[in-house]
């Protein structure tokens, strides 16, 4: 990430390449890229997570061991019932 510090030395260095007319157009340029990059950064990410949701149901080990843990909490709860 860019600290305080680092934001004003590229500022005072845009202002001297820009100068003053043109600075303030070139930001909101900088800050529209920027959030247009970050919203789809947000989506992709998103995206991936529900992707990898859809890959863990699917996954045989996944549900293998979900099932392993259904039969034992079967078993243990049988074995309370007889007692």
């Amino acid at each position: 990430m860019i600290g305080t510090p680092e934001l004003i030395v590229i500022a005072v260095i845009a202002l001297f390449i820009v100068g003053p007319k043109r600075l303030p157009e070139i930001l909101r340029g900088v800050a529209y890229l920027y959030k247009s990059i970050s919203k789809a950064m947000d989506e992709l990410k998103r995206e991936l997570e529900e992707d990898l949701e859809e890959i863990e149901e699917v996954n045989p080990k996944k549900q293998i061991e979900k099932k392993w843990e259904e039969f034992l909490k079967d078993g243990q709860e049988d074995k309370k019932r007889s007692k």
